[in-house]
């Protein structure tokens, strides 16, 4: 009893300098936050105290509120055109020999090493009235005018998908290297159609991988920032930029975090949602 008694002593002063960095640079600012968003402003000057007037206004606007819901309709555009695309990627690395899966581990991971507002001004060189794409259709002749390509929600999904791609591909692509190919073929050798043994076996047994990367995608897309300011102008609207915007320009405090804690508690919805749906997973 004693032993275990010093290992689990040990075990938990392992834990503590994790744990104070945590409690430093998440708790407290999180209640910071919390506290804060049921302050009252008004008259430029913030009261603190237990005040519903954030979310009231938040509720009544008839602004806030379809941003924040048009935040995660934006989120979730996001998440279905990274799983489109990654899960087919992710087929062709598991299919391809290690030297090419390295070649495209580094493709699909070499947007994040490049700086955010590098990779939205090339896509401001492509995707422009006067970019590459709409230059190359009007001088073919295929089309007048050019095209709307940014300052909507297409250019938005766009510039995002290109960043959390790799988000989607890396768990599903580990969750299909954990399947043995000797559990396909053995379906395959009994009958099994490749469209069933691809939805019986395949896609069945990376699920798991699937909802985590849908997870990350679904939570970075929440709080996704300077892509919408450079791609969608002032066309798109998301709740991270109208929680900029009251901190920056109206220094209203108490507003921008009741908008955050609400951002915060979509995120968790979301987070419980695929938890769940983890476990039901691996139950069955």
């Amino acid at each position: 009893m004693i032993e275990v008694a010093e290992k689990n002593r040990r075990f938990w002063w392992l834990l503590a300098p994790t744990g104070f960095l945590y409690g430093i640079t998440f708790v407290i600012p999180l209640a910071l936050l919390v506290g804060l968003s049921f302050a009252r402003f008004e008259d430029s000057i913030t009261t603190h105290g237990f005040y519903l007037d954030n979310y009231a206004k938040i509720l009544t606007d008839g602004i806030t509120l379809l941003i924040f819901w048009k935040t995660i309709l934006l989120s979730v555009y996001i998440t279905a055109s990274c799983f489109v695309i990654g899960y087919p990627f992710a087929i062709c690395m598991r299919n391809t020999s290690p030297r090419m899966q390295l070649m495209l581990m580094f493709i699909i991971v070499s947007p994040l090493l490049t700086s955010i507002v590098v990779r939205n001004t090339a896509w401001v060189l492509i995707l422009g009235r006067s970019g590459v794409i709409n230059d190359v259709l009007r001088g073919s002749g295929i089309i007048d005018k050019p095209l709307h390509l940014m300052y909507n929600e297409f250019g938005v999904i766009l510039g995002v998908v290109h960043v959390y791609l790799s988000f989607m591909v890396l768990p599903i692509f580990a969750s299909l290297q954990a399947i043995p190919r000797s559990v396909e073929e053995g379906a395959a050798s009994l009958g099994a159609s490749p469209f069933r043994v691809f939805r019986d076996i395949t896609f069945a047994l990376s699920l798991p991988g699937v909802m985590a990367g849908c997870t990350l995608v679904f939570i970075l897309s929440m709080g996704v920032y300077v892509t919408p300011v450079i791609m969608g102008g002032n066309f798109v609207l998301t709740l991270p930029m109208l929680i900029a915007d009251s901190v920056r320009n109206l220094y209203n405090w108490p507003a921008a975090s009741a908008m955050a804690f609400m951002l915060l508690v979509a995120v968790l919805i979301m987070v419980i949602v695929s938890v769940r749906l983890q476990g039901r997973t691996r139950g069955n």
